[in-house]
């Protein structure tokens, strides 16, 4: 989540170069205060994630429940859930303190294939998450697995961020970056009244741990500012462009963003 100027909020989970340790970077970056929710503790590097222990409801609800009646928040972000009970306790609060400005990063597979939502929460989170959601930020695996609709084309982005609409999010954006483009890499932005395409170039590398996450708490941040959410969307994605083209080779696998590379 989020508290502008200097304070900010939300909810993900632990892991090295992605989850909360990705937001947390890019909220400073960003110039906004970060605050956290654990609902999950991963054993995770650049390799994969190895293990997922999730934290209880009760201690997820109560963690959002002391930062929200205290600090309180101009804009959050959901990432890893892992648990049905989750689901449950993080729409709870969002409904009991009004929570506004919620960016949604459907964290359900990582990509060594490891679900991090368990297949019995999908249906939950479909019911009581997204209808709650100002931007949704699925990749193509997770919108198919989201809205059913099989993913080949940017048409087929088209009508799984309009099935997402149709779920109750306010704007989804279909993240192209598992599908194959050519040179270059296309996310589907619909709002409800119309599609906005944003392209940019294809970058070679491996390094682009913690993609996902980065992108869903730039959005965040740039709502906690004022932005109007599609403005907020093309900013993220710019800023986005900038990490993974200045991305970090380290670790033994994927390499994570480089977070602060306007910072000169």
């Amino acid at each position: 989540m989020i508290h502008r100027a200097p304070d900010h909020c939300w909810l993900l989970t632990t892991v090295v170069g992605a989850g909360i340790q990705a937001d947390l970077k890019v909220f400073s970056a960003f110039g906004v205060y970060g605050m956290s929710a654990i609902t999950a503790i991963t054993v995770q590097n650049s390799s994969g994630v190895y293990q997922s222990i999730p934290v209880s409801s009760e201690t997820v609800y109560s963690q959002i429940e002391t930062v929200v009646t205290d600090i309180g928040i101009d804009a959050f972000k959901t990432g890893m859930l892992q648990t049905e009970d989750n689901v449950l306790a993080v729409s709870e609060a969002v409904k009991k303190f009004k929570m506004k400005n919620f960016v949604c990063d459907t964290v359900i597979k990582s990509k060594n294939g490891r679900y991090l939502l368990d297949k019995n929460a999908v249906k939950t989170f479909i019911k009581k998450i997204i209808p709650l959601t100002d931007v949704i930020t699925p990749n193509t695996d997770e919108a198919q697995v989201l809205t059913g609709v099989h993913i080949k084309t940017v048409q087929d982005m088209k009508r799984a961020a309009k099935e997402l609409v149709k779920m109750g999010a306010k704007v989804a954006v279909v993240k192209g970056g598992h599908l194959p483009q050519g040179d270059s890499i296309t996310d589907v932005v619909y709002d409800g009244r119309e599609y906005i395409l944003l392209t940019y170039p294809a970058v070679k590398t491996e390094n682009t741990h913690g993609t996902g996450c980065t992108f869903s708490s730039a959005i965040t941040a740039c709502l906690s500012k004022g932005l109007h959410p599609l403005k907020a969307v093309r900013v993220a994605r710019a800023y986005v462009q900038g990490a993974i083209e200045n991305a970090l080779n380290i670790g033994k696998g994927r390499g994570s963003l480089n977070h602060f590379w306007t910072v000169r």
